[in-house]
């Protein structure tokens, strides 16, 4: 048996259990094989679709982990992400979602924390305690973005990627590479206590980048075209074929974000 001394790990994706995600189980089964050993399925206001995925993935003796997450919308429209759920999370205030979040034995990740429509950060300062992570790099967030959450280095949380996939075709656009622990529950708790040197790896972005976006010809067309709502779930599902075919299923090159010291 060979040893694996590091740990490839996704912390931030969505299922079809999001109301915006798309990717199925097995699709992300057959994305995951080669390329990653941890996925942390973060649904929006949802345990469901990671607890059946997880179940599913066992069910199948896969080499895959899959942890039971969720990317919590508050009162203000803005996120944060329970990871080693053991409920869903009830609470929509920062404070209280955070030490839920705790309550439950989980750890707490700001995703895209600057990000202008949801980042819990974009606007106000908030208190770190019970805090464990907060994304550095997201490539659905803009160059600026991401620059700006380097500010909080040293404060306390640990800076770390989330690729915020919500196809099959954007998984492992960014990565943790953390060293292996022997159980992948202890591997991410040291993790996200700041032991061990890691690595953030990440797609590259340009000068100017807004961040990925998707299908943005539809929403150039929105303003003019209505699609009868009936053909809404066709069109997504015709949409998330061609996503994943255009991909062809190829790794994303990558390169490092963050090196702890």
């Amino acid at each position: 048996m060979v040893s694996i001394t590091q740990l490839r790990v996704e912390l931030h994706c969505h299922t079809v259990y999001s109301h915006d995600g798309h990717i199925e189980f097995n699709g992300l089964m057959r994305k995951a094989k080669g390329s990653l050993d941890v996925v942390c399925i973060t649904d929006h206001d949802t345990v469901e679709g990671a607890r059946e995925f997880q179940k599913r993935s066992k069910a199948r003796n896969a080499d895959l982990t899959i942890v039971i997450g969720e990317e919590r919308t508050l009162a203000d429209r803005s996120h944060v992400i329970g990871l080693f759920l053991q409920e869903a999370i009830a609470s929509d205030t920062f404070e209280d979602v955070v030490w839920e979040i705790r309550d439950q034995g989980g750890l707490c990740v700001l995703p895209h924390p600057f990000r202008h429509r949801d980042g819990a950060l974009r606007d106000v300062a908030r208190p770190m305690e019970g805090v464990s992570g907060f994304e550095i790099f997201n490539p659905k967030c803009s160059l600026e973005e991401n620059q700006k959450a380097y500010i909080l280095c040293g404060t306390g949380p640990v800076a770390v990627g989330g690729s915020d996939a919500h196809y099959e075709c954007d998984l492992g656009e960014c990565i943790n590479l953390i060293p292996n622990a022997g159980d992948v529950r202890q591997s991410v708790n040291e993790f996200l206590h700041g032991h061990g040197q890691y690595r953030v790896l990440g797609v590259q972005q340009k000068n100017g980048s807004h961040g990925r976006k998707y299908a943005p010809l539809y929403y150039r067309l929105k303003p003019y075209v209505r699609v009868p709502r009936p053909l809404v779930p066709a069109a997504g599902k015709l949409y998330r074929a061609y996503r994943n075919t255009a991909s062809r299923w190829r790794a994303p090159e990558l390169e490092i974000k963050y090196a702890s010291e």
